[in-house]
């Protein structure tokens, strides 16, 4: 079972003995299918699940069409860009299935249930994370979307300049000492942390991974059937040849897998 899908682009400028330039594009795709605890049980866990279940109808619960109880859903860490560099700033669009329907109340009068709310926040390391951010409802815009309506949310994640600037500045006199490879930002981010472990816990310069929080309302028999996320990013591609080509391997073929493990907590991740 296919997990995540990536698709992962370097567009080459330049090139010369010293350093190579390029452009390099990352796009994936996060699908939980929530008619399959299987699938949704690898990547998402949600409040109360003794209550709120997975069954072929979805996620959620079998009280009264009037009824609800507040919870939330939340993706495991899901890895960006490659294993030698992080982005630091991604776009991400989230659609969740179905729409929410209408309900009838005690009283007789129809209402439309608030649709709730969807969050992103990122991290360098699956330890130290931001702030969760709030992403914005949208319309549906392609065919696809306006044939299958969902609750669409979209918006952008991106780290302030004055939180790389000291990241920058040591990645500068990493690439001075003799390494294998002065570009590897994976390598470097261990250099830093053995000087100084608390790097992170002052600042998060990139974005390694990214979390997804949903948070609403589960109204007595409306299921969540699906979550899709779509995250793209971009980054520079300027970097040094490493000393010995062997040292490539797999490096562009996989994201970002640099992790802290907090006491005994290991973190599962996409």
């Amino acid at each position: 079972m296919k997990i995540l899908s990536t698709i992962a682009v370097m567009i080459l400028i330049s090139l010369s003995a010293t350093s190579v330039s390029a452009s390099i594009l990352d796009f994936k795709t996060l699908e939980i299918d929530f008619t399959n605890l299987a699938d949704a049980g690898v990547k998402a866990t949600w409040s109360e699940p003794d209550i709120v279940t997975v069954t072929t109808n979805g996620l959620g619960w079998n009280g009264e069409p009037a009824s609800m109880r507040d919870g939330w859903i939340k993706t495991v860490p899901i890895a960006l860009g490659l294993s030698w560099r992080a982005p630091s700033a991604v776009s991400v669009r989230v659609c969740i299935n179905p729409e929410i329907e209408e309900i009838a109340l005690n009283s007789g009068q129809v209402s439309t249930p608030y649709q709730g709310d969807v969050y992103v926040r990122f991290s360098p390391d699956t330890v130290h994370w931001s702030t969760w951010q709030v992403l914005q409802p949208r319309e549906p815009q392609s065919s696809t979307e306006i044939l299958n309506p969902g609750r669409h949310f979209s918006g952008t994640l991106r780290v302030p300049y004055i939180e790389m600037t000291e990241y920058r500045q040591l990645l500068g006199k990493y690439a001075e000492l003799d390494v294998p490879w002065r570009s590897d930002e994976e390598a470097a981010v261990q250099w830093i942390l053995e000087n100084d472990p608390a790097f992170f816990e002052r600042q998060i310069p990139f974005i390694g991974y990214i979390e997804f929080l949903y948070e609403g309302s589960f109204h007595g028999r409306q299921r969540i059937t699906s979550f899709r996320a779509e995250i793209t990013c971009g980054m520079s591609g300027l970097h040094y040849p490493p000393e010995n080509d062997s040292i490539y391997e797999d490096r562009d073929s996989r994201p970002w897998s640099f992790t802290a493990v907090s006491g005994s907590e290991v973190l599962r991740t996409l």
